[in-house]
């Protein structure tokens, strides 16, 4: 939470931060009530790892039924756009290009939660009217972004000098620069014919993560570091992996603008700095 401050203090030296877990209804509709927020971009929720009924309530608690909270919260207050932030997990093993229409079929208990969210926001629309619109990302990468993630590890690992292991890089996957989803954001929570509609946000390309490694690699001049083939696939490892983005263009007027190798640049000159700082 101190370090997500930090990076909206960077933009915005004037934000106002109301503290509420959405798991606790009382306080949060309370907090909600007093704020009279005109919009709401809805970006919380955990990714719990492993097969396990532990994985299974963390996901459903925090993604489905604090999402629950916070939508019951915006009743009635006036709000004119509320955007949740789904995920591509949510289509798991369906047939690529992912499509809005398609069938759910989540592998992990992130993308069966997400769906649940997604579809209780259509219930929402259709008993209340509340204008959501939910967003369904791919890959999201750029500065400041989780030290957990592929793109992140790989990054500090070249620029330190050090080898990076992964698997033989053979998934394919769709990556979209944090920019162009903060204006997916911003489109959609300004796009009234938007509200109770579903949205696919990502490049609309995949690239295997051999080709990102090796982008990766010759941007840094660490290609000899790469280590294919030194972990294993995960069990539920989904090979193809993109999303059809024509609904967005249509009805949200967005795509991306930011091509893959100009977002790996602008993150790789963010390490660098704070490689430098160090």
């Amino acid at each position: 939470m101190v370090r997500r401050r930090k990076n909206v203090r960077l933009i915005n030296t004037d934000a106002t931060f109301v503290t509420a877990d959405i798991l606790d209804y009382p306080t949060l509709s309370q907090q909600i009530r007093h704020f009279q927020p005109e919009m709401v971009f809805h970006l919380a929720a955990v990714r719990p790892t492993g097969r396990s009924w532990s994985a299974i309530q963390q996901a459903y608690q925090t993604n489905l039924l604090g999402t629950m909270n916070l939508l019951r919260s915006l009743q009635d207050t006036g709000c004119r756009a509320v955007v949740l932030l789904g995920s591509a997990a949510e289509y798991g093993r369906g047939a690529t290009p992912y499509r809005e229409l398609d069938r759910l079929r989540p592998v992990s208990a992130y993308g069966a939660a997400k769906a649940a969210a997604t579809m209780l926001a259509g219930l929402c629309w259709e008993y209340f009217k509340l204008p959501v619109v939910v967003l369904r990302p791919t890959l999201v990468y750029g500065p400041a972004q989780g030290e957990h993630l592929f793109l992140s590890q790989l990054m500090r690992s070249l620029l330190y000098k050090r080898p990076f292991a992964m698997t033989a890089g053979q998934q394919y996957r769709d990556f979209v620069y944090v920019a162009d989803v903060v204006e997916a954001l911003w489109r959609a929570a300004n796009t009234p014919r938007a509200a109770g509609g579903v949205f696919n946000i990502g490049s609309g390309q995949s690239v295997s993560l051999r080709d990102v490694a090796e982008t990766v690699g010759a941007l840094t001049g660490g290609t000899d570091l790469l280590r294919y083939g030194a972990k294993p696939y995960a069990a539920e490892e989904q090979f193809a992996y993109c999303v059809d983005i024509k609904l967005a263009r249509q009805i949200l007027q967005w795509q991306p603008a930011t091509s893959l190798e100009q977002g790996l640049t602008t993150t790789l000159q963010w390490y660098r700095q704070i490689l430098n700082k160090n």
